[in-house]
């Protein structure tokens, strides 16, 4: 009697392990997914609104206390050209151009003058007429797993 107790609560610690790891490996996927889809959309911004951009380079991607992403990063393998990109519930937590750089190195590339007049990805996607799954993933519910 006493053994057979001993197996269960044995074998449901086991069960419970086992889907704690699952669920800990599909978690870790959506987030590298979506990682990789905002990178993604950044470097769709940067290809169609930069004068010679050739490419960039993720240094950090954060979430930050209200909710939304922080990346920051750099372009053209130049870190005087750096960045950093604010990705918030405003547009389903997807990239669409809200970016703050230097205007003296990284704002001089730009093709545009005005910020305002610059494309952002999701009107690249309509222009161009991408796939917009290949540009868009939903967040991670906990990003610091």
């Amino acid at each position: 009697m006493k053994n057979k107790k001993k197996q269960t609560i044995f074998l449901i610690g086991l069960a419970v392990i086992i889907c704690l790891t699952i669920g800990y490996i599909l978690h870790k996927n959506k987030k590298e997914n979506y990682i990789e889809t905002q990178e993604e959309r950044i470097n769709l911004y940067f290809k169609y609104n930069i004068n010679n951009y050739k490419s960039m380079k993720t240094t950090s991607f954060k979430k930050d206390p209200m909710g939304g992403y922080f990346v920051k990063g750099y372009i053209n393998n130049n870190k005087k050209f750096y960045f950093h990109a604010l990705i918030t519930d405003t547009n389903n937590y997807q990239f669409n151009g809200d970016i703050g750089y230097n205007p003296k190195t990284l704002g001089k590339l730009f093709k545009k003058d005005n910020p305002k007049k610059l494309l952002n990805p999701s009107d690249i996607i309509k222009k161009r007429d991408l796939d917009k799954t290949k540009y868009e993933a939903e967040p991670p519910l906990f990003f610091a797993l």
